[in-house]
This record gives C-alpha cells, sequence and structure tokens, in this order.
C-alpha cells in the first residue's frame, strides 16, 4: 500500500495537470477575496450574512467565510483530481495492471482513498492561504486574532475535504459499478445541485445532513454547535464507511 501511495504521489508531482489546477484554485481564491464576489451551491444560502458580506469592509477572517461560502465550487474543479487517481485506471481498466503486481486489493482501495483526500487536503489549504495572503496584501485588518483565525481555517479546510472526499467516495462506486468516468463525474456534479432541489420542492428535514457545504458554511459562521453538528459527521462517517465496503467488495469480485 506505501508503494502504491508513492507512486500515486510521484505520478501526480510530474502531471501538468496537477499543477494547473493547483494555480486555478488560488486564482479563484484570489479573485473571490478581491472582489468580494461570493456564491456556491446549498440548501439554505445565508441571505442576510450574504447581504452584510457584501457591504461590508472585509477582514481576513470575513474573506475566510466568504471562501467557504464559495467552496462548493471547489468540488466541480477537484474532479480533475478524481480521475487523475482513481478515475483513469478504472475506466480504462488499468487498475488489473497494477493489482497484478502484487497489492492487495483492499491495500489498493484504501491507497486510492488516502491520495485523494490529501490530494484534495493540499488544495483546499491552498485555496485559503491565498486567501489570506490577498486580503494582507490588499491591507485588510485580521478580524480577530491570528490564533482564532489560522485554527477556524484549518477547521474548515479539514471540513470542507471530509465532505468532498464522501461525495467522492459515492462516485468511486459509482465508477466501479460501472466502469463510467463520464458517470461518475456527472453525479458528482449533479448531486449538490439535486439535493438544493430537493430540498426546495419537499422541504425534507433530513436532506441537511447529506447537503455538505450549508453545514460546512454554519459552522464557519459558527451558527451550530458541536452537539449539532454531531448528526451531520455520523451521517458523513456512515456513508463513507458503506462507499469503503462497497468499494471493496466490489473490487474483490472483479476479474483480473
Amino acid at each position: 500500500m506505501i508503494n502504491q501511495l508513492r507512486a500515486d504521489f510521484y505520478r501526480q508531482t510530474h502531471t501538468f495537470g496537477h499543477y494547473l489546477l493547483l494555480i486555478l484554485v488560488i486564482l479563484f481564491s484570489v479573485i473571490t477575496v478581491y472582489s468580494k464576489n461570493v456564491g456556491g451551491i446549498m440548501v439554505s444560502a445565508p441571505a442576510d450574512f450574504l447581504g452584510r458580506l457584501a457591504n461590508m469592509q472585509w477582514t481576513l477572517l470575513s474573506g475566510t467565510r466568504g471562501l467557504t461560502i464559495s467552496s462548493s465550487v471547489l468540488m466541480y474543479a477537484f474532479i480533475s483530481i478524481f480521475v487523475m487517481v482513481i478515475g483513469y485506471e478504472f475506466s480504462q481498466q488499468t487498475y488489473k495492471n497494477t493489482l497484478v503486481s502484487g497489492i492487495s486489493r483492499s491495500g489498493f482501495i484504501i491507497a486510492k482513498f488516502v491520495t485523494m483526500l490529501l490530494d484534495i487536503f493540499i488544495q483546499v489549504i491552498a485555496f485559503y492561504l491565498a486567501g489570506i495572503l490577498t486580503g494582507i496584501a490588499l491591507g485588510r485588518k485580521i478580524g480577530t486574532s491570528w490564533g482564532n483565525l489560522f485554527s477556524t481555517t484549518l477547521l474548515t479546510a479539514v471540513i470542507v475535504t471530509f465532505f468532498i472526499g464522501v461525495v467522492f467516495s459515492m462516485a468511486i462506486v459509482i465508477l466501479m459499478l460501472t466502469s463510467s468516468l463520464i458517470g461518475s463525474a456527472i453525479f458528482i456534479v449533479a448531486f449538490p445541485m439535486l439535493i438544493s432541489i430537493l430540498s426546495m420542492i419537499t422541504k425534507w428535514n433530513w436532506l441537511k445532513y447529506i447537503d455538505f457545504f450549508s453545514v460546512t458554511v454554519k459552522i464557519s459562521l459558527k451558527e451550530i454547535t458541536v452537539n449539532q453538528f454531531q448528526p451531520y459527521i455520523w451521517t458523513s462517517f456512515a456513508i463513507l464507511a458503506v462507499c469503503f465496503g462497497l468499494a471493496l467488495t466490489i473490487i474483490k469480485r472483479k476479474e483480473l
């Protein structure tokens, strides 16, 4: 498994698309913080906060919160990570060559999940750091203590990474079932939109537990407590565990 991790990271560090994505993520962050224009896909956008955010004098903290509201857009950009880490191998069936080389199927899946999450986390950290540095370059005030700013940024980055990883884990199951890279990519694009539409039409309360980006925004704005956050995180862990189990089951039944 360690060798698989090394191979994946080596391949990505020698892939132009990896660096192009990083540049685009940083550019998106800079533009968002500089222009003060935020937006994303979520079940219930905090309209009152968006109004205040548009008219207030931005600080580094409000810039971080603005980036969090826009973070759902990152999931679409990170489809390229999904393709580079696991999508291409399954769509072209080249994963069989890796399995024949000696790695266990469970080790292969674990390595892919770990690689994908680390890739996303690095990109998300770059997203927030670029925003903070842009705010500093523009001469904006901190808006809080440095300790609180960085702890808030780190916590939000971890949560954004985790929730994107949950959506991608569902896409991995679809990919392994269908061997269709297009189908799994469509799922990644459609999932947040579908949740938003269903929420508006049905008013089902349980949808909030799988509306990952809305809860991320609420955490960043401190609109929910730790106790209120627990059902969201347990739901996400359950989905991730089920998808991981399904992925292991599917790959063990695939013929080489």
